[in-house]
């Protein structure tokens, strides 16, 4: 069983090797080995900048070993136990240091199963010299700290490129134990017992953009290379924790992109990755360039009051046939509450633009059970996603998609109640009755309402989740069951 668990993985992990463009390349071996995890799909892993930033930084400090691990290669099919790093097949308990890399809070439930695997305590506190040491950063790190301080040795709630390189060097000139980084800002190390300090440091992203060093045809961007246009968002919505996290709003200037495609001549295809991508001062430029170098375009939602005739010329012309526009809520009380106004009238009037110049599909994102919200405001979008529908050429293709609001740390809505799964469930049931009645062949999509009570938790949950986690993964350690839920392909 364990030889055919072992050639499994290794073919499949060729295959996907086989699928990846290399343009910088770490050492596998070096004075410390470290595994560099993304808790998720292989696919979403090698989509997020996060981890590829990371991923370039810690492989170009002399002396490291570096590897990658993801225990789900693919949707829907978590690995079994024992588990391997990606590139040589090494034993993930082998390594020196494993750094985790969090891009939202769903993702922390991966822990108990990987430490069950591994054999070793969930809980810091029961570890010792002999176990590799633990570090966390990403978004959900930012985001909430203190779920995981009783977990990891070390976490980053800030920016890599300005932690990364002297965590990493001081492990390599005082040895490995997180104590020796207590001195670095933007380091917690919750044993020391130190609160955690503010993130001061920012990176100038014009001096170095985040950007995929390795492309897999199976990232999420449909094998595009991939490069942050802008950090940080300028707008105020009450519920969004980009603004937080990311500030100050950095734009990446067009001669930082223009330079850097001048040493990726093979990019004919490129994925713009920035909280509100079309509040970037210079997108209009940025798409012309992109348009006259011939390289498609893949962007992420628009700012539909953003979007001009030049603007909507530039992606038909750079191949884009689909967009998503994201009006939240068809309520303009609500609308106003969350900082996010908006012109009904200009925004069907933009859609109907859309189609006008060639666009044939159109993608709107909503949030239900937003604080406050009542039937009247949910009649209101549904009433919003009719109105599109009704002014939209027969052949068209509409869809409406329904996150549930989630109260997040840091932001103006952080205390907010989250709504319980009752209310979520009776919502979902309301808005699908009512929008299976509009005519046509909308599409509509809604959260799980367990997925949404679950990651409310996860947002707000403090250094207890440490004990629940030991639980659990103590429970799979006796059932060898090492994943509390499938990995699930996830639309981009």
């Amino acid at each position: 069983m364990g030889l055919k668990h072992r050639y499994s993985y290794e073919s499949l992990t060729a295959e996907l090797k086989a699928s990846e463009r290399y343009y910088l390349s770490p050492h596998y071996a070096g004075n410390i080995s470290v595994a560099l995890v993304y808790p998720n799909l292989y696919g979403l892993g090698m989509s997020n900048l996060g981890f590829m930033t990371v991923h370039r930084l810690a492989g170009s400090v002399h002396g490291i070993g570096l590897e990658r691990f993801f225990p789900a290669l693919e949707a829907e099919s978590p690995l079994n136990s024992p588990f391997y790093s990606f590139e040589t097949g090494r034993p993930l308990g082998d390594f020196d240091v494993l750094m985790f890399s969090f891009s939202y809070e769903g993702d922390f439930d991966k822990i108990p199963g990987i430490f069950a695997a591994l054999g070793i305590p969930v809980m810091a506190s029961e570890r010792n010299r002999h176990h590799p040491v633990f570090i966390a950063g990403g978004a959900a790190v930012a985001s909430n700290a203190p779920a995981l301080s009783l977990i990891f040795d070390a976490l980053i709630p800030g920016e890599a490129e300005t932690t990364l390189v002297p965590v990493l060097t001081r492990f390599l000139e005082e040895g490995l134990s997180a104590m020796s980084l207590t001195s670095i800002p933007g380091v917690w190390v919750p044993a020391a017992g130190l609160p955690m300090s503010p993130v001061m440091l920012m990176h100038d992203v014009n001096k170095q953009p985040a950007y995929s060093h390795i492309v897999s045809t199976k990232n999420a961007f449909g094998g595009a290379h991939i490069i942050e246009v802008m950090r940080g968002c300028p707008r105020v919505c009450a519920f969004c924790l980009a603004r937080e996290i990311y500030a100050p709003v950095r734009p990446v200037d067009i001669s930082v992109i223009s330079n850097w495609l001048d040493q990726h001549p093979d990019c004919r295809d490129l994925g713009l990755v920035a909280p509100s991508l079309f509040d970037h001062p210079q997108i209009e430029e940025i798409f012309a360039m992109l348009s006259d170098r011939q390289i498609r375009i893949r962007n992420s939602s628009v700012k539909w009051e953003k979007l001009n005739p030049v603007i909507l010329n530039l992606l038909r012309k750079s191949g884009v046939s689909g967009l998503t526009l994201a009006p939240e809520t068809g309520s303009v009380r609500l609308r106003k509450a969350m900082g996010k106004p908006m012109d009904e009238e200009r925004f069907i009037s933009r859609t109907v633009e859309l189609f006008a110049h060639g666009f044939e599909h159109l993608k709107m994102y909503f949030v239900a059970c937003l604080p406050g919200e009542t039937e009247d405001d949910l009649d209101a979008t549904i009433e919003l996603i009719s109105h599109a529908c009704r002014r939209a050429p027969t052949s068209a293709s509409i869809s409406a998609a329904f996150s549930v609001f989630v109260p997040k740390r840091h932001t103006p809505w952080h205390d907010q109640p989250a709504p319980p799964a009752t209310e979520i469930k009776r919502k979902i049931k309301y808005l699908k009755e009512r929008l299976n009645k509009l005519p046509g062949q909308i599409k509509v999509t809604f959260e799980s309402p367990q997925e949404a009570v679950r990651q409310a938790y996860l947002s707000q949950v403090g250094p207890e989740l440490a004990e629940e986690y030991a639980r659990e993964a103590k429970a799979c350690r006796e059932n060898r069951l090492f994943s509390r839920n499938q990995f699930s392909a996830l639309e981009f």
